[in-house]
């Protein structure tokens, strides 16, 4: 009898927020399906961190022996959110996921992926390692109607339409007065652009909200009084308590703001977050200034991948 009942794969321990939101959306949506922590195996970056954070068994991603121990312990393989198959930089990133999702079905685990974005696939290998990979799956759920329509095209059958599973997530903000704008910039082609669009309408009331490292070098080029760096739920439900409104490009900077029902407007450099934007009903800044509105109530259907999830553990 194999020791795990399910190892997590994702964009984990690298230190990005919303990546580490997705680990724990995914943690407690198993917790909600009745399976211990003790029976879970994480794939990190950093292993150690991953431990201490999430009271969770995790072994080192990038090293082939640890991988082939995962996989022979474990009688699943869930892909816990996020856009892993996409070719924006490189195909890097297809070439990886692929490799470890063969690795696992090599070794007899099954496999499913929940609130996935699926896309930009640009080139044609790109296009042939998702679908490889993404047909291999017993349930595959996206979150996002471009992703339906990518993995339709990529062959994959009875695709299932769901969200992003950091909406499942149900933080408290702490008493505050809402005060300050939030603003969040990554880098990215084109950000120039952004900057010159969002400095007229940023001044002394306005935050800089940073979920990775690399967010607070963009940022700076807005020149505000106040950069804080995101590094947990906890951290972000005091930020979110002051906030009046919030203008971003990162997709969970997005999504927090919605949790948190904070008006709204994204800056698309990504189909991820066009196609979130949508969904939630808010503006894109784009060639000019949206002002933010409130993003629609969160549906009480997200709660549906709980009974996904359910239906993975009992294959």
């Amino acid at each position: 009898m194999r020791r795990y009942t399910a190892a997590l794969l994702g964009y984990y321990g690298f230190g990005n927020l919303g990546d580490e939101l997705l680990l724990s959306s995914c943690l407690g949506i198993l917790d909600r399906c009745g399976l211990e922590r003790s029976k879970i195996l994480v794939l990190s970056n950093s292993p150690e961190d991953t431990r201490q954070k999430f009271r969770v068994d995790a072994v080192n991603r990038w090293s082939i022996r640890e991988l082939f121990r995962a996989f022979r312990e474990s009688e699943r393989l869930i892909v816990g959110g996020g856009g892993i198959f996409q070719d924006t930089t490189s195909i890097k990133s297809c070439l990886w996921y692929w490799g470890i999702i063969r690795l696992a079905i090599m070794l007899g685990v099954k496999v499913s992926a929940l609130g996935q974005s699926v896309g930009p696939l640009n080139a044609g290998i790109s296009r042939t390692l998702a679908g490889d990979a993404l047909r291999s799956c017993v349930r595959l759920q996206v979150r996002d109607d471009n992703s339906m329509r990518t993995a339709q095209e990529l062959g994959c059958r009875n695709v299932i339409m769901g969200c992003d599973l950091v909406m499942t997530l149900k933080p408290e903000l702490p008493p505050s007065k809402p005060e300050y704008m939030l603003v969040n910039l990554r880098p990215c082609p084109g950000l120039d652009d952004y900057v010159r669009t969002l400095r007229p309408h940023v001044g002394d009331d306005t935050i800089g909200a940073a979920l990775s490292p690399e967010d607070e070098e963009a940022i700076k080029s807005l020149g505000l009084r106040e950069v804080v760096r995101v590094n947990s739920l906890d951290d972000a439900c005091r930020l979110w308590a002051g906030a009046k409104s919030a203008v971003g490009m990162r997709l969970h900077f997005g999504v927090l703001s919605r949790i948190f029902r904070r008006p709204l407007a994204m800056m698309p450099y990504d189909v991820k977050v066009r196609e979130f934007a949508g969904q939630s009903g808010v503006p894109c800044v784009m060639d000019g200034w949206e002002e933010p509105v409130m993003p629609r109530e969160i549906p009480e259907s997200v709660y549906d991948v709980d009974v996904l999830c359910s239906e993975i553990l009992a294959l």
